[in-house]
């Protein structure tokens, strides 16, 4: 799977390259991105709640993630993967479940319902069309061909190409870069980068599918 950011700086987690980005974004406590502008995030990336986009339509895919009350104990709840479109431009703005999933009763309205709001730095809500992302075959969920498909099917063209860096040369690169998309070469995994990649997709399921792989794991393997 890529693994190559052009559109998007994370900030504290990697060194800033775009010099035209204008519309921060702020995820709440409980919101993680998967998917911004077409492609998905790593594991390691996911845990970052703040990063900059260009002016102009942007898309992600987000979900709640957090520890709600159940009893006495504690369980980790995801919902499904919301697709988010909207427009803004040179503004700072947050993103935030639509209501409060503080106890196991509000999972399943949140569950049947599930939306979020985004609300700039003036209390100002931002307009946005919000989708469920359906899953694909299989049980470990691609995210990024999932969200082509899902585009595909409503005649949509939202790709990395909709908020194209035109960034300067990295520090790391001695190369200019550009507003175009660079091409991505299919490379040929490793047994070990497989593994690393399957243990990541692992960790982003929710504790059913998580169940439900395993189930599958022991009923498929090899003698």
């Amino acid at each position: 799977m890529k693994r190559i950011f052009k559109s998007i700086v994370f900030l504290g987690g990697l060194t800033p390259l775009l010099a035209f980005s204008q519309v921060t974004i702020n995820l709440h406590k409980d919101v993680e991105a998967l998917v911004v502008n077409g492609e998905a995030l790593p594991i390691s990336v996911i845990s970052k709640s703040k990063f900059e986009l260009e002016n102009g339509t942007n898309q992600l895919v987000v979900r709640v993630s957090k520890l709600v009350s159940s009893g006495s104990e504690f369980d980790k709840f995801k919902t499904d993967p919301l697709v988010i479109t909207f427009d803004a431009s040179d503004t700072d703005l947050t993103i935030m479940p639509s209501r409060d999933i503080t106890a196991e009763r509000q999972i399943k309205d949140f569950k049947q319902n599930p939306s979020f709001t985004l609300v700039s730095l003036n209390g100002n809500q931002i307009e946005s069309e919000q989708e469920i992302l359906p899953a694909g075959p299989g049980f470990l969920r691609d995210y990024e061909r999932e969200l082509v498909k899902f585009n595909e099917k409503r005649g949509l063209s939202y790709s990395k190409s909709m908020a194209d860096t035109k960034a300067e040369a990295s520090s790391d690169i001695n190369e200019k870069s550009n507003s175009s998309v660079y091409p991505v070469k299919n490379a040929e995994l490793s047994n070990e980068n497989a593994l690393i990649l399957m243990q990541a997709d692992f960790l982003r399921m929710s504790a059913e599918e998580q169940k439900k792989f395993l189930s599958w794991a022991v009923q498929n393997v090899r003698s």
